[in-house]
């Protein structure tokens, strides 16, 4: 038994497993795998070297901060950074091998002018905004215009992708706006390759458009939480995954509350009958969610209703259909135990969000273990 109040378990088998899954499944195209965001609150490092392992190389981040912090950790694969680097962070982009997205035309030119100036060259994937308006140029962009990012000296252009909006829903416009997407995208790399440019590694795809929309495929795909298992929107085709992750605590006080005694802050909930209830010492400081409506834990493989306020250390639970219940006695609050699951996508409905936002808000004030 862990001697932590809380922690987080990792199965690394099942990494490796789902990893090897997406692998043939996707066939040919090269994974990148996403493990930003401390690996969907996963840790990354961790996650990254056990990819590794399992032959993955190609791996990508958010902010250089997050890839030279692979780099320096073990990673020696390809790391692509998604998000936006700034000028004062430029030097890790050719200190440390790392490949620099580039959404915009000027910010291109700019690095390349920096890179110049410090006799480098940085490889750069170049984003299209096929309708996402976040990062990215927009494919209407004169060619001859974003031809001088693959012509400037200092950086070289060794990708061009871009990302869908709505590749986890079923409703007909999102279904139309994500075939309009990879119309765009096609139609732009046929462009590109008109002028003489050559695109080189293509990806669209991340996890939920992996799935559902297989037969968009280019040289690249982007998977993060298919990865670890998530279940995250609709899913059209059926794809074996298993949840990598486990949050469990244990219990640090077994008490008896009587009718018309309350609990927590605000008084919110009053006993109605004899009850015995158990705190668990894991609260919303460590990421669980403080709206969290008929929230459950499994204690000797069975659920146990929430009870009161989650405060920020600790949260309580009804225990009184449960015969000789112990002190310390561990608490699952994601996870399997016996034949019940709690896994992240319920506790994502309950709080009323999604499964990546519950991940990685889980703090840094819980150790993660790989097994």
């Amino acid at each position: 038994m862990k001697k932590e109040r809380a922690w987080m378990e990792v199965d690394a088998q099942k990494l490796r497993d789902n990893y090897r899954n997406l692998c043939q499944f996707v066939k040919d195209t090269t994974c990148i795998c996403v493990v930003k965001c401390n690996g969907y609150g996963h840790d990354a490092i961790a996650e990254a070297n056990v990819l590794q392992k399992a032959g993955a190389d190609w791996f990508a981040t958010a902010c250089s901060e997050e890839a030279v912090s692979l780099r320096t950790n073990g990673i020696t694969g390809n790391i692509l950074i998604l998000g936006h680097t700034l000028p004062e962070q430029m030097d890790d982009l050719w200190k440390y091998h790392l490949t620099q997205t580039v959404g915009d035309v000027a910010y291109g030119l700019a690095l390349a002018s920096y890179c110049r100036k410090n006799n480098s060259c940085v490889d750069v994937h170049l984003k299209i905004d096929t309708g996402m308006h976040r990062l990215g140029i927009r494919p209407d962009t004169p060619m001859e215009e974003t031809g001088k990012l693959f012509t400037a000296e200092g950086i070289r252009v060794t990708g061009c992708f871009s990302h869908f909006a709505t590749a986890d829903s079923t409703n007909t416009e999102d279904v139309e706006f994500v075939y309009g997407q990879q119309k765009r995208f096609a139609e732009w790399l046929k462009t590109c390759r008109e002028y003489g440019y050559n695109p080189g590694m293509t990806h669209i795809s991340a996890s939920a458009a992996i799935v559902n929309y297989p037969e968009f495929s280019y040289d690249a795909c982007r998977p993060g939480i298919l990865l670890l298992g998530f279940d995250s929107g609709y899913m059209k085709h059926p794809y074996n995954r298993t949840p990598v992750m486990s949050l469990k605590s244990r219990i640090a006080k077994l008490d008896v509350l009587q009718p018309g005694e309350t609990i927590g802050y605000g008084r919110t909930y009053t006993a109605k009958r004899t009850m015995r209830i158990a705190t668990i010492p894991i609260g919303y400081g460590d990421g669980i969610p403080r709206n969290y409506p008929k929230g459950e834990v499994l204690i000797r493989g069975t659920r146990c209703p929430l009870v009161g306020r989650i405060s920020m250390d600790q949260l309580c639970v009804d225990v009184t259909h449960l015969t000789d219940v112990c002190l310390f006695e561990e608490t699952v609050i994601i996870g399997k135990q016996g034949t019940e699951e709690i896994r992240l996508s319920e506790m994502a409905e309950k709080a009323g969000t999604i499964a990546n936002e519950i991940a990685t808000k889980i703090t840094g004030r819980i150790p993660r273990f790989y097994n």
